[in-house]
């Protein structure tokens, strides 16, 4: 498994205007306590599904200072002993909407989610700031800051720190490609935590699972047919793309940080998709098999964004059961539980 972090500087001009007003957005992370002291989510009962999964939501793992706090849900497997694999999903909503809970047309996510935990992984589903609270990259420097907060919690949780995997959905999607492909990158890093000292937990991952993401930020208006990108893009980056600065759009993709050393991919679409086109995914895929990324393409034939039913838009039971063996057969290849 990959845990080396890849050393970059694709800062295009323009970006240091941008970059230092996102700076100045601090994120504090909370201050990890002594993994013997009272968890943070003790006074809340958990949820209990099958297989003794409990599940404690809404856990804080960071105060971006002038914003909400930023929450987690996280579901816990039975204490087996060794350490597990942990699975952090990433929702979609075009950057500006919808929670930890939500899951494309699955009728109970979190009961999804659930599943994922009976088989010895932790799991966490994040939420992150919207695109009318901070932009582009605050949101991927969010979700990676959770992925630190969970690192430095390992030994409470039992988790393997060498065995992480980003799965996002739409735009959670482009963020968890990033996260896979920009390791290392400044831009994306979380600021360290008030007062803290030595090197801080890597915010890398091991694995990838994409679903629908809108990765092509340039492209996906023409991809979809549309002489424009869509305002949802424009308002995650926070500009217009002709005014952007050079190359800003472009970093918001994983094309320019893709190499060899990227960790292995799963990619699944709806070949119906009118939201997000599924060309988006063949040219991830293609650009991750150029450079000798191990990568899996499905596209599942007469199915819309979220893997929805066409027509109707309803959840397709049959696809999102495909979808989701596709899922455990991934972890079991690469993050066997146990090993």
């Amino acid at each position: 498994m990959r845990n080396t972090v890849k050393l970059r500087n694709l800062m295009p001009r323009g970006w240091l205007p941008l970059l230092l007003l996102v700076l100045t957005q601090t994120v504090h992370a909370q201050h990890h306590d002594s993994d013997d002291a009272t968890p943070n989510y003790a006074a809340t009962p958990p949820v209990l599904y099958p297989g003794e999964v409990r599940s404690f939501r809404d856990v804080t793992f960071a105060e971006p200072l002038g914003f909400r706090p930023l929450t987690l849900d996280l579901y816990l497997p039975p204490e087996r002993g060794q350490k597990k694999p942990v699975v952090v999903f990433i929702h979609g909503g075009s950057w500006r909407s919808r929670t930890a809970r939500d899951g494309g047309a699955f009728r109970d996510f979190p009961a999804v989610l659930a599943s994922v935990a009976a088989r010895n992984y932790v799991v966490a589903s994040v939420n992150y700031r919207f695109s009318g609270e901070a932009r582009f990259p605050a949101a991927v420097q969010d979700v990676a800051l959770a992925i630190r907060w969970l690192r430095l919690h390992s030994a409470r949780y039992g988790i393997d720190t060498n065995k992480f995997v980003a799965w996002g959905s739409s735009a959670g999607g482009q963020i968890a490609a990033l996260l896979g492909t920009a390791c290392g990158t400044p831009a994306f890093e979380p600021e360290a935590p008030s007062g803290a000292e030595g090197p801080l937990p890597s915010v890398c991952v091991q694995g990838v699972i994409d679903w629908y993401g809108l990765i092509d930020l340039e492209s996906d208006g023409t991809d979809l047919g549309k002489p424009d990108v869509p305002d949802y893009v424009k308002a995650y980056l926070g500009c217009e793309l002709p005014q952007c600065p050079a190359g800003w759009a472009r970093s918001a993709s994983p094309f320019p940080y893709i190499d060899a050393k990227d960790p292995p991919f799963l990619i699944q679409h709806g070949a119906a998709d009118v939201t997000v086109s599924p060309s988006q995914s063949k040219r991830l895929y293609a650009a991750l098999r150029a450079a000798g990324v191990p990568a899996e393409l499905v596209i599942y034939p007469g199915v819309a964004h979220g893997f929805a039913k066409v027509p109707g838009g309803g959840p397709d039971d049959a696809i999102n059961k495909q979808a989701l063996e596709k899922v455990f057969e991934y972890l079991g290849r690469y993050f066997p539980p146990g090993k």
